[in-house]
């Protein structure tokens, strides 16, 4: 019944989108204008602030290129999330749009997406994060320019710290230093010495495995996947979960992230890898500490999970050059910043906004740089993360020995990367 009720809904969203307004309109009347529509969620097209940062956009697009216009269009996030995933099939979609990176693949592997490079060189996009910029990249070709991101960054109580005997003022910096001060929280003060949420169903703490300058799958440039995780990285990082386990608050197999970040900032977690923790009081606290997320040992690079959005172009267009020259136009720094109220994914972006400023923002600025996802795109992405997920919590809640669970979820890899 769920099956047919979920049919008949996305058969209603896509008739409805013949009668969208959006997408390749070519033609403007007699005029001879061509019209290119831009289509994103209303929560930032249509709504103050951020709405006059896409008319001005839009404004200073249109003087430059004369003969073209564009028209903005949007709906409200929930049914932008339904109708972007489904305007293609209308054949009629719009030229640019915003792409949430989880969705990226299914739209690059059908060929909806432009190939960037002929429109834009190399040099244009390392000046985005490049491990933001890799989730929108497709065997190798830029499909997609980051517009957002976030990133997580390690958090600690500086009272939990001192009633433990650990200076305030020196975080950890790699995993084992990670363990042993949690060990040491627990043991010394009974609080819990670090916040997992296994709850969230999704890869357990990627920042951590993101630390570790490793892969989950590699991918060569035919596309083809194989598993990574029969390595010293992705053993270490479960090793180290589960040495942390006697530390985790007691409900952590339920948690996601909002409960762990409500337990921090009320006191009851030593340390914690989070995001802003804007949801919570936090910054009226005196208690806190931010650091960079604890690397696997001082060898290897900086790491931390990161998300966001994309500006895409539509392999459709009619206009291509026009279509990725207003997508560049919204991911300069001009625009930006004052077009999200997210992260920007660029260091020139970064620097207008409002992270750029506010001290408690600091350490968020410098770890973002280093923001990436522990697999390249591909269109098994979710399905392989599932499976991390899986792996996680029989290690770690069910006890399966490390050697047993990285051999099933290698076999586990390869059977979804062969479409079994």
């Amino acid at each position: 019944m769920k099956r047919i009720a979920g049919l008949l809904a996305l058969l209603f969203l896509v008739s409805g989108f013949f009668a969208f307004a959006g997408g390749n309109k070519q033609s403007g009347g007699s005029s001879g204008t061509v019209t290119l529509t831009y289509y994103s969620f209303s929560e930032w097209t249509a709504t103050a602030p951020w709405v006059k940062a896409y008319t001005d956009a839009k404004a200073q697009f249109e003087a430059e290129n004369p003969g073209y216009k564009i028209e903005l269009q949007s709906d409200p996030w929930g049914d932008w999330e339904m109708k972007y995933k489904t305007m293609f099939a209308s054949g009629n979609p719009a030229d640019i749009f915003i792409v949430n990176n989880p969705d990226f693949p299914t739209f690059a592997n059908s060929g909806n997406l432009l190939d960037m490079a002929p429109y834009a060189d190399s040099s244009f996009f390392s000046a985005y994060f490049p491990g933001v910029q890799a989730m929108y990249q497709w065997q190798g070709k830029n499909m997609a320019i980051a517009f957002t991101t976030d990133c997580r960054i390690l958090w600690y109580n500086k009272e939990i710290f001192t009633a433990a005997g650990l200076d305030p003022n020196k975080p950890p910096v790699t995993w084992d230093e990670l363990l042993n001060y949690a060990l040491t929280i627990k043991t010394r003060t009974g609080k819990y010495g670090f916040g997992m949420d296994f709850g969230l169903k999704d890869f357990p703490s990627e920042a951590l495995f993101c630390a570790s300058g490793s892969s989950i799958i590699n991918v060569d440039r035919s596309g083809k996947i194989t598993p990574n995780v029969d390595t010293p990285e992705f053993r270490k990082y479960l090793q180290l979960l589960l040495d942390l386990k006697p530390t985790f608050e007691p409900d952590y197999a339920n948690l996601n992230h909002h409960d762990v970040a409500r337990l921090f900032a009320e006191g009851q977690l030593g340390m914690i890898v989070g995001n802003t923790l804007e949801e919570t009081d936090i910054y009226s606290k005196n208690f806190y500490g931010q650091a960079l997320v604890p690397r696997m040992n001082t060898s290897v690079a900086n790491g931390s999970y990161g998300g966001g959005f994309g500006i895409a172009v539509s392999s459709r267009t009619k206009a291509p050059e026009q279509a990725v020259k207003f997508a560049k136009l919204l991911t300069s720094a001009k625009y930006n910043a004052p077009a999200i109220s997210d992260v920007p994914a660029s260091n020139a972006g970064l620097a207008v906004s409002q992270f750029a400023t506010s001290p408690k923002y600091a350490v968020y600025r410098d770890q973002i740089q280093y923001a990436r996802q522990a697999q390249p795109k591909t269109l098994y992405y979710a399905e392989i993360d599932d499976a991390c997920y899986d792996t996680v919590v029989e290690v770690v809640v069910g006890g399966k020995s490390i050697d047993t669970a990285i051999k099933q979820l290698a076999d586990r890899i390869t059977q979804i990367a062969s479409g079994r």
